[in-house]
Formats: structure tokens, C-alpha cells, sequence
């Protein structure tokens, strides 16, 4: 008898540190997230200070410099006005490019997704995301405005329990292919919805140089694919 009940404590305390060890791995995975996420939203706040205050005066120092090379008579004067619009011309391409590095940065693509998914009801999801860290700011966001609205579709006009979302780089264009196993479908609805809809979807595809295809077939399948390189 006794042996018994050490052997169910033994059990219990072992189950006990199984279950503190996958705890304590969790905590650290969420203090990870937690700090990126700080970090992120600091980077966000820094570009949109860089745009508003230090953008906007360059701008108007820009345009300043200009009237004053008008009302100049003084060949030096102007030569020397001149000088001064190219470096401040050059100091704003350079704040662009860092505002636009830090936007980029600020938008973490995957844990938005990631975080869209863990939000949905009763549907299980499954994410394959294998699109890479360098991408623009304005696709990323594109992106993200598919996925929401593929999501946002599957909740509303479906009964779907299970989506699936793969978003994968390949060598010439990026792939996106959002499918559930819902079998109610209106799909006037699809296309015209109060979000972004089908419709709106296409033309993104068109802005990437690619094509949206979708079908009504074991549940609804949206497969878009958005060429890199130049965009309309």
C-alpha cells in the first residue's frame, strides 16, 4: 500500500515538473513576443516623430530656401542658396528612407497574423508562414489587409471549423493561399463585402502585377499571387 502511494506521488511530482517546464518555456517565448512587440511600437513612435516634427521643418526650409533664391539678386547669394537646398534636399531623402526602414520594422507580419488567428472562434487554424523578415512596408501591409479580410469572410459567410493560411516567397513572386471547409457561401457576399471583398482583393493583385483565382469547391479557396519587383 505504501509503495503504491509513493508511486502516485512520484507520478504527480512528475507530471508537476513536466507541466512548470512547458510553463516556464511558454513565459519566456511571451516575454520574447512581449519585448519585440515594446520594441516595435518604439520604432513606430520614432518614425512618426521623424515625419512630424524634423520632416515637416526641412520641407518648409526647402520651400524657404526656394523663395529666396526669387527674390535674390546676388549671383553668390543664390550659388550659395543653391548649395544649401541640395543638402537639405539630400538630409530629406535620407529621413524618408529611415522613416520608411522604421515603418517597415514597426510591422511584424507573422505575429500579426498569428495574433489575427489566436483570436478567432471556433475555427482551428493553421498557419504556414515562409515569407521572409525583408519585406516592404506597403506589401506587408497589403498582406495583412488580405488575411483580416480572408479571415473576417470565413467568420461571417461560412460555417467553416478549420482554416488554413500559407503565405510562402518564391522565386519570382509571393504566394498567398487562404482555404477553409466551410459549405454555406453567398458569394455576391464575398465580392462585395463591407470590408475589402473580393473585389478589392483583385485589384491588389493587379497593383503586384499578379491574379487572384478562387473556387467554391470542399469548402472556399482564395489563392492570390503578387509578382515582386515594380508595382503599378
Amino acid at each position: 500500500m505504501l509503495l503504491e502511494e509513493n508511486k502516485i506521488v512520484r507520478d504527480e511530482l512528475i507530471e508537476d515538473n513536466i507541466y512548470l517546464k512547458k510553463y516556464n518555456e511558454q513565459l519566456e517565448i511571451d516575454k520574447e513576443k512581449n519585448i519585440q512587440i515594446a520594441i516595435l511600437t518604439e520604432r513606430n513612435r520614432i518614425a512618426k516623430e521623424l515625419h512630424d516634427s524634423i520632416g515637416h521643418g526641412i520641407s518648409s526650409s526647402i520651400i524657404q530656401v526656394e523663395a529666396l533664391k526669387v527674390i535674390s539678386n546676388e549671383n553668390s547669394v543664390i550659388l550659395g542658396l543653391n548649395t544649401l537646398q541640395n543638402t537639405l534636399s539630400n538630409g530629406m531623402e535620407d529621413i524618408r528612407k529611415s522613416i520608411h526602414n522604421l515603418y517597415s520594422d514597426s510591422l511584424d507580419l507573422e505575429n500579426e497574423i498569428e495574433k489575427l488567428c489566436s483570436e478567432i472562434p471556433n475555427i482551428d487554424t493553421e498557419i504556414i508562414y515562409n515569407l521572409g523578415k525583408d519585406l516592404d512596408y506597403n506589401l506587408k501591409f497589403d498582406i495583412l489587409s488580405i488575411v483580416k479580410e480572408a479571415i473576417t469572410n470565413c467568420i461571417k459567410h461560412s460555417n467553416a471549423t478549420k482554416l488554413k493560411i500559407n503565405l510562402l516567397n518564391q522565386p519570382k513572386f509571393y504566394s498567398i493561399i487562404i482555404r477553409d471547409n466551410g459549405s454555406h457561401f453567398d458569394e455576391n457576399k464575398l465580392k462585395y463585402s463591407q470590408g475589402m471583398g473580393l473585389v478589392s482583393m483583385e485589384d491588389i493583385a493587379r497593383k503586384y502585377n499578379g491574379f487572384l483565382n478562387y473556387k467554391f469547391e470542399e469548402g472556399f479557396q482564395l489563392h492570390l499571387t503578387l509578382m515582386k519587383g515594380e508595382i503599378k
